[in-house]
Order: C-alpha cells, then sequence, then structure tokens
C-alpha cells in the first residue's frame, strides 16, 4: 500500500508542467485543508529503479506535506510500467493530460507545447531512424508541423506566434493568452517593434532568455542520457551469459606524467558492445566498498582481480619512470662534475667560450624546445669556474 512518504518528485517532469502562481497555491491549499483533495495524485513506477514518481498533483504532494496531512491510499493512483515504458512516455501522456485541460487559450497551448518539444524531437528521430532502416514506410515527421497540430493551430500562425511568445514583450504575450488579441495582430506588432533599435539591457535580456532556453533543453537531453543508460546497462546485466572484465588506458585522458593519475577504463563486453563499470584514477590496490557497491554480484571478485591488475601496472610504470629520471640525473651530475672538474689554460679559453656559448643557447630557459634553468645554472658556474 502506497504512502505520501514513498513519493518522489523528479525535477524534469515537474518543470513541464505549469507553475502556479502564490495565490493560486494558497487558494488550492485552502480547498485542500478543507474539503480534501478532489483529484488522486498520479504516480508512475519507474522501471529502472522501482522509484514511484509523481507525473499528476506535485502541488497537491506540496500541501499534504506541508500541512502533514494524510493521503488515503485511494487517493494515490499508480500507472504501472506497461502502460507508460520509458520517460518519454510519460512526456507523452502528461503532454495529453495538460492539453486536455478546459478553456485554454493557444498561447497557453502553445506553452505547453513547447516545454514537450522533447517529445516531438525524440519521434522524429525514431521514426527516422526506423525509416532508415527499412522496418516500415514511416513518413518523416516535422517537429514544427507536430506542434503546431498538438497546438491546434496552421503552421503559419504557430510559426507567428513563435515568434510572438519568445519576444521580449510581456504584456503582449499576456494579452496573447488572455485572448484579448489576435495572433495576428501580436505578430505585426513585435515586427513593427524589432525595426526600432533595443537598449542595451533589452538586448542583454534577450541572450538571457535565450542561455535560458538552451540550459533546460541541455537538462532534459541530460536526463534523456542518463534513463538510456540505465536502459543499456539493464540489458547488458540480464545477459544469461557472464562477459569478461576488461581494462585499458583513456589514451585521451593520458596528459599527466604520473600513471596513477591516468584514466582507467574496467569495463565488460559481449559481442562488441561496451559497459563501461569504472572510468577515473587507480591509484590504491583495492576499490573502496564504495565503489564495489556499484558492481552487480556476479562481476565482483572479476572487478577486484581486474582492478588490482590495473593497480600494478600503474607502480609498474611509475617505477620505470622514477628509474629513467634517476639515472639521467646521475647521468647530468656526473658530466657537470667532470666539466668542473677541468682546470683550463689561458690557451683552453677561446674553445671554452665557444662550449661556454653552445651550452647557453642550448639550456637557456627562452630556448622553448630544450631550455632549462636548473642546467643553465650550471652553465654559468662553469663560466665562473672558467673564468671566461
Amino acid at each position: 500500500m502506497l504512502k505520501i512518504d514513498d513519493l518522489i518528485i523528479d525535477n524534469e517532469f515537474e518543470e513541464l508542467l505549469p507553475a502556479l502562481t502564490p495565490e493560486e497555491f494558497n487558494r488550492l491549499e485552502k480547498s485542500v485543508v478543507k474539503n480534501g483533495m478532489l483529484d488522486p495524485i498520479k504516480v508512475w513506477e519507474e522501471p529502472c529503479t522501482g522509484k514511484y514518481i509523481i507525473i499528476d498533483g506535485h502541488n497537491r504532494y506540496k500541501i499534504l506535506k506541508k500541512n502533514n496531512l494524510v493521503c488515503p491510499n485511494w487517493n494515490i493512483y499508480t500507472i504501472t510500467e506497461t502502460t507508460l515504458k520509458t520517460r518519454d512516455d510519460v512526456k507523452r501522456w502528461m503532454l495529453e493530460q495538460q492539453l486536455g485541460r478546459r478553456n485554454l487559450s493557444e498561447a497557453e497551448k502553445y506553452e505547453i507545447v513547447q516545454k514537450f518539444k522533447s517529445v516531438f524531437e525524440q519521434k522524429a528521430k525514431k521514426n527516422q531512424s526506423l525509416g532508415g532502416k527499412g522496418s516500415a514506410n514511416l513518413p518523416k515527421v516535422d517537429t514544427r508541423k507536430e506542434m503546431a497540430k498538438a497546438t491546434g493551430v496552421s503552421e503559419e500562425t504557430y510559426r507567428k506566434m513563435d515568434i510572438v511568445m519568445k519576444s521580449d514583450n510581456e504584456e503582449l504575450k499576456q494579452k496573447l493568452r488572455d485572448k484579448k488579441v489576435s495572433v495576428d495582430a501580436a505578430y505585426k506588432e513585435v515586427k513593427s517593434a524589432d525595426q526600432k533599435p533595443t537598449t542595451p539591457k533589452q538586448q542583454i535580456d534577450k541572450l538571457d532568455k535565450r542561455i535560458n532556453e538552451i540550459d533546460k533543453t541541455i537538462k532534459s537531453l541530460q536526463a534523456e542520457k542518463n534513463d538510456i543508460i540505465k536502459r543499456r546497462t539493464s540489458i547488458f546485466y540480464a545477459l544469461d551469459v557472464k562477459c569478461p572484465v576488461k581494462y585499458r588506458w583513456d589514451k585521451d585522458n593520458h596528459t599527466d606524467s604520473f600513471p596513477s593519475f591516468w584514466k582507467c577504463v574496467i569495463y565488460i563486453e559481449n559481442e562488441g558492445q561496451e559497459n563501461i563499470f569504472y572510468k577515473d584514477s587507480i591509484y590504491e590496490e583495492y576499490p573502496s566498498d564504495y565503489k564495489m557497491g556499484k558492481i552487480p554480484e556476479k562481476y565482483k571478485d572479476d572487478f577486484r582481480m581486474v582492478w588490482k591488475q590495473a593497480y600494478e601496472e600503474v607502480v609498474r610504470l611509475q617505477n620505470e619512470i622514477n628509474e629513467k629520471s634517476m639515472k639521467a640525473a646521475r647521468e647530468q651530475d656526473e658530466l657537470m662534475k667532470n666539466l668542473l672538474d677541468l682546470i683550463p689554460t689561458e690557451e683552453d679559453k677561446p674553445i671554452l667560450k665557444k662550449f661556454y656559448r653552445v651550452l647557453a643557447n642550448t639550456y637557456h630557459p627562452d630556448n622553448k624546445e630544450t631550455g632549462n634553468a636548473e642546467m643553465m645554472g650550471y652553465v654559468n658556474d662553469l663560466k665562473q669556474m672558467w673564468g671566461i
């Protein structure tokens, strides 16, 4: 039996719904406290996580939590995964619910459809992909045309409305929402204003608005990516055949000279497809309990073994680097010691001056290829001792 504390709010889904003004929220709160909830809170059981995510009734949920009210089980309606299998299915369901509200103006429908733009884009991509494989004669989906159809207007009217609703004229947009001006009249007013010079503040506001739109798109795409990764991972984990655990070094991240900072990729592979368990530095002999907690039970022993192999390679490579560095340092010390032991005569000085110039040109810090400040210090010591 679901309880109010079992429900969670998903930020991406919540942002798709129209926000209430403080006055509207207060009116709803008074009604719920006095009369109870007339509509149930609708939740979706996410297949990958088993979480019960609210997809309708966010404000009612917040009111119940705020006022410590008990929600009867019959007032929580669960939509099973057989009805809505993916987050995109949920979004389409939410879109239908929002567009089904009464007395919406065309501008209000437009704003709802805009929030669900990713749903239409995803449908277009899916049809294009399936059509490209020749699995079905699926028609090419025109995203703008589909969004215009959902809004209930022609493509041309939608285009004009799009320009108006993306303008900075908030007063005009509100008139359009309130049906106090037609789309054509609002469009003409916006186009007329476009001919007038804008102030720096208006330009900055316009750019800020576009940045916010991009941020929302990025957030939506990231949520979609995370959902796909979860589904992809669950398929790998469900394979009957246990896949071998392997590791490799991410060469794109080998910018550091210390192997302990290199990025190690630990993964399983099946028929050329990979699923990555871990991608980061290996700087300790065994993985922590936190890292092991993310690995499926049947792969834990192999993961721990491969981790140790990678660590041992890190230690070996680091020792080789250290040994080479120490050998080079010893050779340099020996060379400089031999040079410092030289006691030049006056006849030797012309040759030593030439020798000095060659060394100075080689090790001077201004030389981008071979410059070395430490070696240049030795060279200057030679100059002093040779008296040149």
